[in-house]
């Protein structure tokens, strides 16, 4: 598996204290989703540096509901 994507993983990964010093740690697929949505906007803005590049990142992220009044 890429090394990114084991990093986006882990950060889709989200700790819920239950008490005594124990947590449990639940893998979110919604937040995994996000994060891999995030992460090809920014490759688009990045990789291409021109107007039309901001234009389909941004769509990208309303297409995927990140930009909440939009979506």
């Amino acid at each position: 598996m890429n090394e990114r994507i084991k990093e986006l993983k882990q950060q889709a990964t989200i700790e819920h204290p239950i008490g005594h010093g124990i947590v449990k740690y639940e893998f979110s697929p919604e937040l995994f989703a996000e994060l891999i949505v995030k992460e090809c906007a920014d490759f688009v803005r990045e990789t291409y540096d021109h107007e039309a590049a901001e234009s389909i990142a941004w769509t990208m992220e309303i297409e995927y509901g990140l930009h909440g009044d939009y979506a």
